[in-house]
C-alpha cells in the first residue's frame, strides 16, 4: 500500500512540475519525509498526507487510487466471530 501511495504522489508531485524540496516546502515536511513517502518507505500521519495533497492540488482520494479493495469475506468472518461473543447471557 505505501509503495501505492507513493507512486501516486510522485506522479502527482511530477505532473505539477515540482522538486520534493519544493513539495516538502509547501507541505511544511522535511524534503527526506518526501522522498521516503514517494519511495513507499514511511507511513505518514493522515495531517501531512493532507497536507501534501493540499500542495500538489489533488484530492486526498486521488493519492490512494489503485489500492486493493478490503477482502470482504474475511470481514464478515471476523465480524461474525466477534458477534457471537458478544451476545448477551441467557435470562435465568
Amino acid at each position: 500500500m505505501l509503495k501505492r501511495i507513493g507512486q501516486n504522489v510522485k506522479t502527482a508531485r511530477m505532473r505539477a512540475g515540482i522538486t520534493q524540496a519544493c513539495l516538502a516546502e509547501l507541505a511544511d515536511v522535511h524534503w527526506q519525509t518526501v522522498s521516503y513517502i514517494e519511495n513507499g518507505k514511511f507511513l505518514c500521519s493522515i495531517i501531512t498526507f493532507f497536507k501534501i495533497s493540499q500542495a500538489l492540488e489533488t484530492s486526498p482520494n486521488r493519492l490512494l487510487d489503485g489500492l486493493p479493495e478490503a477482502d470482504k469475506a474475511w470481514q464478515d468472518k471476523i465480524k461474525k466471530s466477534l458477534a457471537r461473543k458478544r451476545k448477551p447471557p441467557a435470562a435465568l
